[in-house]
């Protein structure tokens, strides 16, 4: 604490003698009526005279109310009675400084007995010191919050993936727009330009860019400043060291604009080069449905002279003919009719990436129907037992539905152990969200509908496989076939938002689900 040369004062009264009573009256109305809260203290000094505390003389009642105790209780108190961390806290050093020295402060500092800011004044008056101060907690503590949001929102500013500023619009004698000011700009503006925040802050446009009111820019600036209307646009710059395409926001604050930018350069060479494979996707397109019409046509044509021809080689020279030529032209003819077969069924999986066929509303227990039909003689000649559910209406289009449901009621009757006769399930439940294959979207409801067959199966490692194009498990002189028709059944399912799946055990039958939307 400060040591005084000369011996410790005598407490004084809180008001000089030598003043009017009138005088004392209005400092006391004052100070009685004040809102801030005032104290008198009187220095407290040990036998060293060393300043070491103070006591309270007077307390005004704003003073009172916030310290929750009446003048006459603090009158004659010490000040650190009161306040338990006035020594530790520094504050019982710095009021006897200026005590001492007569240099008096003020200071927003954290009250240390009730934990709220204050706006402090202390000076000495006579031989007392005259302690001053108001609550400034709630304003504090919003300036605080203010600072930290300003903070937060700088943070986001400089951190942002676009360019922003915010332009204050200078006019000449004749109030028109000359020209604008950088008022705020984040750092990314700054470093595409060449110059640093600092530089631009405060410069106008031109000062940096010289001739800039030439470009379409600066007419979009000043149009946003003058109608208020809100522009977005795309503009390729190519200036000052900057090139490349630009999506602009422009937004017109006060008297001036805000402009945001995004560098799209990189998506609008990937626009273009998407454009350009989608020309080329249209062209190959376009080439799958030439092969689609030559397959159906031309290359059918050849084939079926093939087998015309062999039949009636077979038929009227069968007796010159030795038996391996018998055999050969049966040869001939089998193969003529799986490459008739194999161009048929690669032509209807074709056909599902160009069917221009619009979606409808599909019954599906018509598709079973007309499917089961189809198959009549394969299932007259197997007598299989067949159990079908009711099935639900879906978004798609009938025949590629039906060349879904008649390949796996047709592939549930086909393989079979020899004379085993076929039992075919079909159920139809909603899908459990849980158990949806990976490769749909959860968001959507789906109908699941499971095709359950009693036939010799699959180990389940080659689920994958059977939904290739032309992957077969058996040979095709075990089980005739193209290795196509699942093929077909999974582009079905994807082209109708759908998928397909299957489960099985080597002789213990398959199970086919397919999940379409609902």
């Amino acid at each position: 604490m400060a040591s005084l040369p000369h011996a410790p004062p005598q407490a004084s009264s809180a008001i000089p003698s030598s003043i009017t009573d009138f005088q004392a009256d209005m400092l006391r109305a004052v100070a009685e009526h004040t809102a801030s809260a005032n104290s008198l203290w009187a220095p407290v000094w040990n036998k060293e005279g060393v300043l070491i505390d103070f006591r309270y003389l007077y307390v005004n009642p704003a003073a009172a109310r916030y310290l929750n105790h009446t003048n006459e209780e603090l009158a004659g108190q010490l000040v650190s009675s009161f306040n338990a961390a006035f020594h530790e806290s520094g504050h019982a050093a710095m009021f006897a400084n200026v005590y001492t020295t007569g240099v008096a402060i003020r200071q927003e500092i954290l009250h240390p007995s009730r934990y709220r800011w204050i706006d402090m004044s202390v000076s000495r008056v006579g031989d007392v010191l005259l302690m001053s101060f108001y609550d400034i907690h709630d304003r504090y503590e919003a300036s605080l919050r203010l600072q930290q949001q300003a903070e937060l929102l700088q943070r986001v500013v400089n951190h942002s993936p676009s360019g922003m500023m915010l332009l204050e619009a200078i006019r000449d004698e004749n109030n028109v727009v000359v020209d604008f000011k950088y008022l705020i700009t984040n750092e990314l503006n700054a470093k595409m330009t060449g110059y640093t925040v600092e530089d631009m802050t405060g410069s106008t446009i031109s000062a940096l860019f010289p001739g800039y009111q030439t470009l379409d820019l600066f007419e979009t600036l000043v149009h946003v400043v003058e109608s208020g209307e809100t522009i977005e646009n795309s503009f390729n710059y190519d200036r000052y060291g900057v090139k490349g395409t630009f999506d602009g926001y422009y937004i017109r604050q006060g008297d001036g604009v805000l402009f945001t930018f995004v560098n799209v350069t990189r998506l609008s060479e990937q626009q273009q080069l998407l454009t350009q494979m989608n020309r080329e996707l249209l062209h190959s397109n376009e080439s799958l449905q030439q092969f689609a019409y030559i397959a159906s046509h031309d290359l059918q044509e050849p084939l079926r002279k093939v087998q015309s021809f062999s039949k009636m080689l077979a038929e009227q020279y069968a007796d010159q003919l030795e038996g391996n030529g018998i055999d050969m032209l049966a040869r001939v003819q089998s193969s003529a009719r799986r490459m008739s077969e194999l161009i048929r069924d690669l032509l209807n999986y074709a056909r599902l990436t160009t069917e221009k066929e619009p979606p409808v509303a599909v019954d599906l227990n018509t598709i079973i129907g007309e499917s089961l039909t189809d198959l009549d003689v394969r299932i007259q000649e197997t007598q299989p037992t067949i159990q079908i559910d009711s099935l639900p209406i879906v978004h798609g289009r009938a025949v590629q539905l039906r060349q879904l449901f008649q390949n796996l009621l047709g592939n549930a009757l086909k393989f079979q152990p020899p004379g085993q006769q076929p039992m075919i399930a079909v159920t139809c439940q909603p899908a459990n969200p849980a158990n949806l294959p990976a490769d749909l979207p959860h968001k959507r409801t789906y109908w699941q509908i499971d095709v359950r067959d009693n036939g010799i199966g699959f180990h389940q490692q080659y689920t994958d496989r059977i939904f290739e194009v032309f992957q077969r498990l058996h040979g095709k002189n075990k089980f005739a076939g193209t290795g196509v028709g699942l093929a077909v059944c999974r582009r079905v399912a994807q082209t109708h938002g759908g998928t397909i799946c299957a489960t099985s055990k080597l002789g213990e039958g398959a199970t086919f689900s397919v999940f379409l939307p609902k």
